[in-house]
């Protein structure tokens, strides 16, 4: 369509002015068009197509810009949205920029404009076979309080692109909140194993995955120790990525409290006093749930009550059965 441009502004324009030029001209006509057997020369028009591969490498660029805007520190969204549009203006139908310009709506919390620009994105095929679109769309649900189709979305992102760590990870973190820990197991391994993500959000969840596949098996068992110490072994790993991870020391905290024996550890007021360290370590990160910790607490005073009076009656009861044995002799051997 481009070329169709000029070519119609020559046929009204180009050829007539030339034509008449030469017929208002006198040296024109005596030397040009009289002549015996001149040819009259083709006109070339200029192709204005551009050119795919140039096109598809400024969108590249374009685009690039745009993702490292969305992923600094302080996200930039407006300039993701300005580089995103400007990739349009040389591919009007590529689906990733239109997914960029959805992408920056939704850092800028605007989430029902996110929504309507997916929703007619998704009206074209190619949109339907792209990771990037479910990905967002399932951001925007979440956001919107529509978990079930957050999933979704994710699941088919996912299933688009294996190598979509950003979706991978929101669905796990959705399996987790399921009780799915099977496959949210499944789900963080392969984070931590094929895309090497060994950052504490992620070592953290792969550790509840872990601990809430314990709780399948009895206490004691070897099945369940033995996820109980992956568990363990995770959310350490995971304050070892970042200290300030408060999550990390409050799922550690849950970890002590549930689980009575604690493999390894066969003091249980250890385990308990354990459990109420890591909860006072929570306390003192960023992002406190003050009711979340109050909760806790209070279970783990209740927990210690317990087996300080437990501990105390077992105590009264050796001694007195001690005693009377002790008495019961003296008696005896009394003349």
């Amino acid at each position: 369509m481009a070329a169709a441009g000029p070519a119609a502004g020559n046929t009204g324009g180009g050829n007539t002015g030339g034509t008449g030029g030469g017929a208002g001209s006198g040296s024109g006509a005596g030397s040009g068009s009289d002549a015996p057997g001149e040819v009259t020369p083709q006109v070339a028009y200029p192709n204005l197509d551009p050119d795919p591969a140039a096109a598809k490498t400024q969108v590249e660029q374009h685009l690039q810009v745009a993702r490292g805007a969305l992923a600094a520190a302080n996200p930039d969204p407006d300039t993701a949205l300005k580089e995103a549009r400007l990739a349009l203006t040389f591919d009007a139908a590529n689906v990733d920029a239109a997914a960029m310009i959805a992408f920056a709506y939704y850092h800028k919390k605007l989430y029902d404009t996110a929504e309507l620009v997916l929703d007619d994105l998704f009206k074209r095929e190619s949109a339907k076979n792209n990771a990037q679109v479910y990905y967002v769309y399932g951001l925007v649900y979440d956001k919107t309080n529509r978990p079930d189709r957050a999933k979704l979305a994710y699941e088919k992102a996912v299933g688009i692109n294996p190598n979509h760590a950003s979706a991978l990870v929101n669905l796990g973190v959705h399996q987790l909140q399921n009780g799915q820990y099977g496959e949210a197991q499944q789900t963080f391994e392969a984070l931590t194993t094929r895309f090497n993500r060994n950052d504490s959000v992620t070592l953290s969840s792969l550790g509840s995955a872990y601990r809430g596949r314990s709780a399948d098996y009895p206490a004691g068992a070897g099945e369940r120790n033995d996820l109980v110490r992956k568990a363990e072994g995770m959310y350490k790993r995971a304050i070892n990525a970042n200290t300030n991870y408060g999550a990390a020391y409050y799922n550690l905290g849950l970890l002590y409290l549930e689980n009575d024996p604690f493999p390894g550890v066969t003091d249980g007021m250890a385990r308990l006093n354990a459990a109420k360290g890591y909860f006072d370590e929570y306390k003192n990160k960023p992002g406190l749930d003050i009711k979340l910790y109050d909760d806790r607490m209070k279970d783990v005073t209740k927990a210690i009550k317990r087996l300080e009076k437990l501990n105390k009656k077992k105590k009264k009861d050796a001694g007195g059965g001690g005693g009377g044995s002790s008495g019961g002799g003296v008696g005896g051997g009394t003349p």
